[in-house]
Protein backbone atom coordinates (compact mmCIF):
# COMPACT_ATOMS: atom_id res chain seq x y z
CA UNK A 1 0.00 0.00 0.00
CA UNK A 2 1.09 3.45 -0.80
CA UNK A 3 1.02 6.48 1.04
CA UNK A 4 -1.31 9.30 -0.34
CA UNK A 5 -0.20 12.44 -0.12
CA UNK A 6 -2.50 15.49 -0.32
CA UNK A 7 -1.08 19.15 -1.17
CA UNK A 8 -3.92 21.74 -0.07
CA UNK A 9 -3.15 25.25 -0.47
CA UNK A 10 -3.53 28.25 2.29
CA UNK A 11 -4.59 31.31 2.03
CA UNK A 12 -2.55 34.50 3.57
CA UNK A 13 -4.34 37.56 3.57
CA UNK A 14 -3.07 41.17 4.26
CA UNK A 15 -4.23 44.69 4.16
CA UNK A 16 -2.63 46.64 1.95
CA UNK A 17 -1.90 50.36 3.49
CA UNK A 18 -4.17 52.89 1.82
CA UNK A 19 -3.16 56.79 2.76
CA UNK A 20 -6.23 58.61 3.77
CA UNK A 21 -8.52 56.10 3.25
CA UNK A 22 -12.25 58.08 4.76
CA UNK A 23 -10.83 61.45 3.50
CA UNK A 24 -10.72 62.67 6.88
CA UNK A 25 -7.61 65.01 6.58
CA UNK A 26 -8.25 68.02 4.84
CA UNK A 27 -6.14 70.52 2.58
CA UNK A 28 -5.21 74.18 3.90
CA UNK A 29 -8.20 76.08 2.63
CA UNK A 30 -11.26 73.74 3.28
CA UNK A 31 -13.76 74.29 2.81
CA UNK A 32 -13.77 77.18 0.56
CA UNK A 33 -17.57 76.65 -0.27
CA UNK A 34 -20.79 76.89 2.02
CA UNK A 35 -23.69 75.15 1.69
CA UNK A 36 -25.85 76.09 4.15
CA UNK A 37 -25.86 75.08 8.22
CA UNK A 38 -22.99 72.36 8.36
CA UNK A 39 -22.49 71.95 5.31
CA UNK A 40 -19.21 72.72 3.69
CA UNK A 41 -17.24 71.62 0.71
CA UNK A 42 -14.24 71.97 -1.25
CA UNK A 43 -13.52 72.89 -5.17
CA UNK A 44 -10.47 72.83 -6.76
CA UNK A 45 -8.38 72.15 -3.33
CA UNK A 46 -6.18 68.87 -4.07
CA UNK A 47 -7.24 65.91 -1.69
CA UNK A 48 -4.33 65.10 0.78
CA UNK A 49 -2.64 61.70 -0.30
CA UNK A 50 -4.62 61.07 -3.26
CA UNK A 51 -4.60 62.41 -6.76
CA UNK A 52 -7.39 64.05 -8.52
CA UNK A 53 -8.91 65.21 -12.22
CA UNK A 54 -11.94 67.27 -12.69
CA UNK A 55 -12.85 70.76 -12.05
CA UNK A 56 -15.43 70.00 -9.27
CA UNK A 57 -13.59 67.40 -7.35
CA UNK A 58 -13.22 67.63 -3.66
CA UNK A 59 -14.13 66.66 0.04
CA UNK A 60 -17.48 67.03 1.70
CA UNK A 61 -19.13 67.55 4.41
CA UNK A 62 -22.72 66.87 3.54
CA UNK A 63 -24.60 68.18 7.02
CA UNK A 64 -28.25 66.97 5.90
CA UNK A 65 -28.06 69.21 2.12
CA UNK A 66 -31.38 67.71 0.95
CA UNK A 67 -31.81 65.00 3.06
CA UNK A 68 -28.48 63.37 2.59
CA UNK A 69 -26.67 61.38 5.30
CA UNK A 70 -23.53 62.03 6.73
CA UNK A 71 -20.21 60.91 5.57
CA UNK A 72 -20.33 56.74 6.40
CA UNK A 73 -16.98 56.53 8.03
CA UNK A 74 -16.16 60.19 9.83
CA UNK A 75 -17.83 63.46 8.71
CA UNK A 76 -15.96 64.00 5.38
CA UNK A 77 -16.64 61.92 2.16
CA UNK A 78 -14.75 62.71 -1.26
CA UNK A 79 -16.64 63.79 -4.74
CA UNK A 80 -16.10 64.33 -8.25
CA UNK A 81 -18.00 65.68 -10.87
CA UNK A 82 -16.84 63.37 -13.78
CA UNK A 83 -13.43 63.13 -12.98
CA UNK A 84 -11.22 60.83 -10.93
CA UNK A 85 -10.11 60.24 -7.69
CA UNK A 86 -6.66 57.75 -7.43
CA UNK A 87 -4.39 56.17 -5.38
CA UNK A 88 -1.24 54.24 -6.34
CA UNK A 89 -0.67 51.41 -3.37
CA UNK A 90 2.56 49.66 -4.63
CA UNK A 91 3.48 47.04 -7.26
CA UNK A 92 1.28 43.77 -8.23
CA UNK A 93 2.53 40.51 -7.04
CA UNK A 94 1.67 37.48 -9.64
CA UNK A 95 -1.00 35.29 -8.00
CA UNK A 96 -1.91 37.25 -5.52
CA UNK A 97 -5.64 38.26 -5.45
CA UNK A 98 -6.53 41.96 -4.66
CA UNK A 99 -9.98 43.16 -3.12
CA UNK A 100 -10.85 46.47 -2.90
CA UNK A 101 -13.90 47.96 -1.23
CA UNK A 102 -15.15 50.98 -0.92
CA UNK A 103 -18.79 52.49 0.47
CA UNK A 104 -20.58 54.35 -2.19
CA UNK A 105 -23.18 57.16 -1.97
CA UNK A 106 -26.87 57.45 -3.97
CA UNK A 107 -27.55 60.83 -3.10
CA UNK A 108 -31.09 61.98 -2.80
CA UNK A 109 -31.06 64.45 -5.12
CA UNK A 110 -28.95 63.00 -7.90
CA UNK A 111 -28.43 59.61 -9.91
CA UNK A 112 -25.87 57.19 -8.95
CA UNK A 113 -23.14 57.54 -11.10
CA UNK A 114 -19.95 56.16 -9.02
CA UNK A 115 -17.50 54.06 -10.27
CA UNK A 116 -14.94 52.04 -8.52
CA UNK A 117 -12.08 50.53 -10.30
CA UNK A 118 -8.57 48.74 -9.80
CA UNK A 119 -5.92 49.29 -12.23
CA UNK A 120 -2.63 47.60 -12.73
CA UNK A 121 0.16 49.19 -14.94
CA UNK A 122 -2.09 51.83 -15.79
CA UNK A 123 -5.01 49.75 -17.28
CA UNK A 124 -8.68 48.44 -15.51
CA UNK A 125 -8.40 45.12 -14.50
CA UNK A 126 -11.78 44.97 -12.24
CA UNK A 127 -14.70 47.32 -12.24
CA UNK A 128 -16.73 46.94 -8.88
CA UNK A 129 -20.63 46.04 -9.83
CA UNK A 130 -23.57 48.40 -9.02
CA UNK A 131 -24.72 47.92 -5.54
CA UNK A 132 -27.52 50.89 -4.53
CA UNK A 133 -29.90 50.77 -1.66
CA UNK A 134 -31.87 53.40 -2.81
CA UNK A 135 -31.35 57.34 -2.71
CA UNK A 136 -30.58 58.89 0.47
CA UNK A 137 -27.96 54.94 1.40
CA UNK A 138 -24.34 54.13 1.31
CA UNK A 139 -23.36 50.56 -0.42
CA UNK A 140 -19.95 48.43 0.07
CA UNK A 141 -18.93 48.14 -3.69
CA UNK A 142 -15.78 45.56 -4.29
CA UNK A 143 -13.80 44.87 -7.13
CA UNK A 144 -12.00 41.96 -7.03
CA UNK A 145 -8.82 40.67 -9.84
CA UNK A 146 -5.79 38.43 -9.39
CA UNK A 147 -2.60 39.64 -11.05
CA UNK A 148 -1.12 37.52 -13.73
CA UNK A 149 2.69 36.91 -14.26
CA UNK A 150 2.74 39.54 -17.04
CA UNK A 151 1.26 42.05 -14.40
CA UNK A 152 4.07 41.80 -11.88
CA UNK A 153 5.60 44.62 -10.75
CA UNK A 154 3.45 47.11 -12.43
CA UNK A 155 1.68 49.73 -10.38
CA UNK A 156 -1.15 49.10 -8.51
CA UNK A 157 -4.47 51.45 -8.72
CA UNK A 158 -7.14 52.69 -7.22
CA UNK A 159 -9.56 54.83 -9.21
CA UNK A 160 -12.66 56.28 -8.31
CA UNK A 161 -14.57 58.12 -10.51
CA UNK A 162 -17.96 59.31 -11.59
CA UNK A 163 -19.70 58.84 -15.05
CA UNK A 164 -22.37 62.07 -14.28
CA UNK A 165 -22.70 63.89 -11.56
CA UNK A 166 -22.02 62.92 -9.09
CA UNK A 167 -19.74 60.16 -7.65
CA UNK A 168 -19.56 60.02 -3.43
CA UNK A 169 -17.05 57.66 -1.70
CA UNK A 170 -15.84 57.23 1.41
CA UNK A 171 -14.18 54.27 3.90
CA UNK A 172 -12.27 52.99 1.16
CA UNK A 173 -9.62 49.56 1.88
CA UNK A 174 -7.43 47.16 0.17
CA UNK A 175 -6.77 43.82 0.86
CA UNK A 176 -4.53 40.95 -0.43
CA UNK A 177 -4.87 37.08 -0.40
CA UNK A 178 -1.84 35.14 -1.52
CA UNK A 179 -1.87 31.32 -2.00
CA UNK A 180 0.53 29.29 -1.15
CA UNK A 181 1.72 25.16 -0.74
CA UNK A 182 4.07 23.34 1.27
CA UNK A 183 7.98 23.78 0.27
CA UNK A 184 9.20 20.34 -1.79
CA UNK A 185 10.96 18.90 1.18
CA UNK A 186 8.06 19.23 3.42
CA UNK A 187 5.85 17.12 1.18
CA UNK A 188 8.40 14.46 0.79
CA UNK A 189 9.25 14.32 4.17
CA UNK A 190 5.51 13.67 4.67
CA UNK A 191 4.52 11.39 2.01
CA UNK A 192 7.82 9.18 3.87
CA UNK A 193 6.05 9.45 6.85
CA UNK A 194 2.85 8.38 5.77
CA UNK A 195 4.51 5.33 3.89
CA UNK A 196 6.37 4.33 6.85
CA UNK A 197 3.48 4.64 9.40
CA UNK A 198 1.44 2.43 6.57
CA UNK A 199 4.06 -0.23 6.59
CA UNK A 200 4.33 -0.52 10.45
CA UNK A 201 -0.06 -1.12 10.43
CA UNK A 202 0.79 -3.84 7.98
CA UNK A 203 3.13 -5.61 9.86
CA UNK A 204 1.80 -5.25 12.85
CA UNK A 205 -1.68 -6.52 11.56
CA UNK A 206 0.44 -9.36 10.13
CA UNK A 207 2.05 -9.98 13.33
Amino acid sequence: MVGMLLLVPSAFAATIFVANPSFETLPAGWPNVTCGGTCAYSVGLPIPSWNSTGSETGQWRTGGFDGNPPAFDGSILAYTNGGTISQDVGSAVAGVTYTLQVDVLHRTDEALTGVVQLEIGGLVVATAPVVDGGPGTWSNWTAVDTATAAQAGQTLTILLSANGAQGDFDNVRLNSTASSVPEPGSCILVGTALAGLTTWRLRRKSA
